[in-house]
């Protein structure tokens, strides 16, 4: 088991604990995680030790997904190797993955949303708390709820972190946002924008060349 994406201690939910205890005795077994898996986005910066391949799968808006197993204040990564040994295929883990995180945003509320200028550009940050905030894009009727009705573009410059800026934005501006955020996080993801418009999300290429401004 490799943990990512938030501090390495993990508190006291019973939950958690009783997950932890499990996951110790009889490793990631499905019966387990079921109710805690969750879509996550691969952080950009390599781990520093070989690991198993991480499974993968491609989500609308055709965007490529692993899954973690949350554990409070941290991520199990699952495996390739995991998902051989459950009694679901891939496509059964990311369907289970989706619902639960379309459980988590519906109880997600706009007083979680931050509002503030940067560089004179309106901003709108979005964290979850328990790490899956980036994920939000891939529940359309969550961000709706959260930010509106659009259009906007969206950066998810860390997994909890989404950023909803106008849909007008400079282009150049929303890469230069994106990347300091990027690297002031070790586990930052390095991703491309979300264009939000008439319920639709889309992938909409960033500036990744562009100069700083």
């Amino acid at each position: 088991m490799h943990l990512t994406g938030r501090p390495a201690w993990i508190g006291h939910d019973p939950r958690v604990q009783a997950l932890l205890e499990a996951i110790d005795e009889h490793g990631l077994t499905w019966e387990d995680v079921a109710d805690d898996v969750l879509p996550i986005f691969e952080r950009a910066r390599p781990f520093g030790h070989d690991l198993e391949p991480p499974a993968h799968a491609v989500v609308p808006p055709g965007i490529t997904v692993g899954f973690g197993v949350d554990l409070g204040l941290a991520f199990a990564r699952v495996a390739s190797v995991h998902v051989e040994a459950w009694p679901i295929d891939l496509a059964g883990l990311t369907e289970r993955a989706l619902k639960n995180l379309r459980r988590r945003a519906r109880r997600a509320r706009d007083y979680d949303l931050v509002r503030e200028p940067i560089g004179g550009v309106p901003t709108v940050a979005f964290q979850s708390r328990d790490g899956w905030a980036s994920t939000a894009i891939l529940v359309p009727e969550a961000i709706e709820r959260l930010f509106g009705p659009g259009p906007a573009l969206f950066i998810a410059p860390s997994r909890d972190l989404l950023v909803g800026l106008p849909d007008d934005v400079d282009l150049e501006f929303a890469t230069w946002l994106t990347e300091e955020f990027e690297a002031t996080d070790p586990n930052a993801l390095r991703l491309e924008g979300f264009e939000w418009r008439d319920g639709v999300v889309r992938c909409r290429p960033l500036a990744r060349d562009a100069v700083a401004v």
